[in-house]
């Protein structure tokens, strides 16, 4: 069958470019097609004795770690651990190496498991996968680590890239050779543990590449925000291309690009109150607890990271302080229902403007801004700190490229410590963002922003 595969793709390319019922169902008949002629992934319909292992019992996907029935309920990232645990969670996952054996090591500690992050380039860098001296060099690489690392009790899976693009290029096939022979020496070097990759939302393309042209990958892992909403729907349209077990590789409410903007294209930020009330909604109405083919979801972000703002998917601040998001979690992941002790914001103004009033002033001119926080919170016992940052602008949409935090402009605020402030702008033309952090005395924090534009 390999004569057809170049027309097959080719074909297969435009077709998915297309969205009416025909094309679709053309691109769909067409995968039925080339997976008939490969071998589909097996799943065993009992324990078998590995490490780690996924299970199909009657069209049930479950994963077992050590012989046991293993739900993951976890989050994204490389620190925090110990909270992690105490708030229920069994499972951290990271991108890359840069921690990778303290996270292993921490993450034993507290009897959690990881899903090990391999950072590989993407399917649009065939340059790379073209050359056979950076191929082997990286097999080389996780060959080490996988050989090193596999017998590790916190390891639970590997992830082999993460967003990889999955071209359909007639070109393209070093990538695939590439990914493939990555993956047999995976499961070669380690049976006990299986191996994902994950996708951005529900990309037909990506799916029909990893059914059709990857062999091997135990699961797959969906990358999704706002649009979990639409997760049952979506996963029965994939059905054909994708029938076998799943996770949710990041969630969270309201991605950036996801967001309302302000005419100058600053994205709006939520509260870090309405934030908390968002992930709940999310894990208890959208996750697909239901789904027999579901194996978890890992919230984002567990920890503090600058993409949009420094506040925007952060669950601690810059100063390892949780926000209300952590309890929310513990709530999910425990299924409980606490009396939560973060700070509870309504809103911030400016000059009695929010956020979506396009706020453009001019510069070196003198303004207010005012927090409006919940009634019934004791004000006496709270902490405040605002900032004015200019904005990253060049680099909203496309974050992944630049992760520095803009440092804060100094000399604006005429008191960063109390409720309500007074600023001058900055005399430099462009957007900034003000912001407040409220601590309270019982361990948490609370955080708003809002953008502005500086003109002439």
């Amino acid at each position: 069958m390999h004569f057809s595969w170049h027309y097959i793709s080719l074909f297969t390319k435009q077709l998915c470019k297309a969205n009416n019922y025909y094309t679709w169902l053309a691109a769909l008949c067409i995968s039925l097609f080339a997976t008939a002629c490969r071998q589909h992934q097996t799943y065993k319909n009992t324990p078998t004795g590995k490490k780690v292992e996924i299970i199909n019992h009657k069209n049930q996907y479950t994963l077992y770690r050590n012989g046991k029935p293993f739900f993951i309920k976890g989050a994204v990232g490389n620190h925090h651990i110990d909270q992690l645990a105490a708030c229920g969670a069994n499972t951290i996952s990271t991108w890359d190496t840069v921690y990778f054996e303290s996270v292993l090591n921490e993450a034993a500690r507290y009897n959690m498991a990881v899903i090990a992050g391999l950072d590989i380039p993407g399917g649009e860098y065939l340059d790379f996968y073209k050359d056979p001296a950076k191929t082997e060099q990286l097999y080389q690489k996780y060959s080490y680590l996988v050989d090193k690392y596999k017998n590790h009790p916190a390891l639970l899976a590997w992830c082999l890239g993460n967003e990889l693009k999955m071209p359909f290029a007639s070109d393209a096939s070093p990538f695939y050779k590439t990914y493939n022979r990555l993956l047999q020496m995976m499961h070669q070097q380690d049976a006990d543990h299986p191996i994902t990759t994950t996708i951005i939302n529900y990309q037909k393309g990506s799916i029909l590449n990893l059914n059709w042209k990857i062999r091997g990958i135990d699961f797959i892992s969906i990358n999704t925000y706002n649009r979990i909403k639409e997760i049952n729907e979506q996963l029965s349209l994939v059905k054909p291309l994708w029938n076998g077990p799943f996770m949710i590789a990041e969630w969270s409410p309201n991605g950036g690009w996801e967001s309302e903007t302000t005419v100058w294209q600053a994205p709006i930020e939520n509260t870090s109150t309405k934030k908390a009330e968002q992930y709940l909604e999310f894990y208890k109405n959208y996750l697909p607890h239901n789904n027999p083919r579901f194996l978890g979801s890992m919230a984002f972000y567990w920890g503090n990271r600058q993409e949009y703002t420094h506040t925007w998917y952060s669950i601690f601040s810059d100063d390892n302080i949780p926000t209300e998001v952590k309890e929310v979690l513990k709530d999910c992941w425990m299924d409980t229902s606490t009396q939560h002790q973060s700070v509870k914001i309504k809103f911030m103004l400016l000059d009695s403007l929010g956020a979506r009033d396009n706020i453009i002033l001019r510069p070196a001119s003198d303004h207010s801004a005012n927090l409006v926080l919940d009634d019934k919170q004791a004000k006496e016992a709270l902490r405040f700190h605002w900032q004015i940052k200019k904005e990253d602008w060049f680099y909203w949409g496309r974050t992944y490229n630049n992760f520095k935090k803009p440092p804060p402009e100094t000399n604006l605020l005429k008191d960063s410590t109390s409720q309500h402030t007074r600023f001058v702008t900055p005399t430099k033309e462009g957007p900034y963002r003000i912001y407040i952090t409220v601590y309270d005395n019982k361990g948490y924090c609370a955080t708003a922003n809002t953008p502005f534009y500086v003109i002439e």
